[in-house]
């Protein structure tokens, strides 16, 4: 995994709360896995997407959730923030992408969140 990953636990309403930390190049994608993929139904959903695109089962996967959009092609996935002010767009590659949601999967279930 090229990127370092910590966990965080915040406390909201009295409530323990995981949270995902990245490098700030990468606040986008910290972001757009607390929110639109912080659920394990939704990681997988993601992961699968990814796959398919990467094996060629699909050419592209555009997905749009609660806070972002994102394209998903073989190479990398675009993740655009679409209520932000200004323009919160960043590329990842795909193998990363992939890896960092399994290390999220894997935390949450680790702290049993």
């Amino acid at each position: 995994m090229k990127y370092n990953y910590r966990v965080e636990f915040l406390k909201i309403g009295g409530d323990k709360r995981l949270v995902f930390r990245l490098p700030d190049e990468l606040r986008v994608v910290e972001m757009f896995m607390n929110s639109d993929i912080q659920s394990e139904y939704m990681s997988k959903k993601f992961k699968d997407y990814c796959t398919q695109v990467q094996n060629g089962k699909l050419k592209e996967k555009a997905f749009s959730g609660n806070i972002f959009s994102t394209t998903i092609k073989p190479d990398y996935v675009q993740i655009i923030d679409k209520y932000s002010e200004k323009n919160n767009v960043i590329s990842i590659e795909t193998s990363e992408l992939i890896l960092l949601i399994e290390a999220f999967v894997n935390e949450r279930k680790k702290h049993t969140i």
